[in-house]
């Protein structure tokens, strides 16, 4: 893959490793929360968002939890 900054559906869902229908039932559904944006029609995936996103769910993910209970 190269380095493009913003990545179609299929790219991005090859570069986070799901299909790419999951991307298109969390747009809709926002069960995931998998962050995208909206031009015109096009949707677009900003690869360092989706870094940043996928950073905070494996931090969010090794939690102890009962420490991540206690703190909601």
């Amino acid at each position: 893959m190269n380095d493009k900054r913003y990545l179609r559906t299929k790219e991005a869902a090859t570069y986070i490793g799901i299909s790419a229908s999951v991307l298109n039932k969390d747009r809709v559904t926002k069960l995931i929360g998998i962050p995208f944006t909206r031009v015109g029609r096009t949707i677009l995936y900003d690869r360092e968002v989706l870094d940043a996103w996928l950073k905070a769910q494996s931090e969010s993910s090794s939690e102890d939890p009962a420490t991540a209970r206690r703190s909601k």
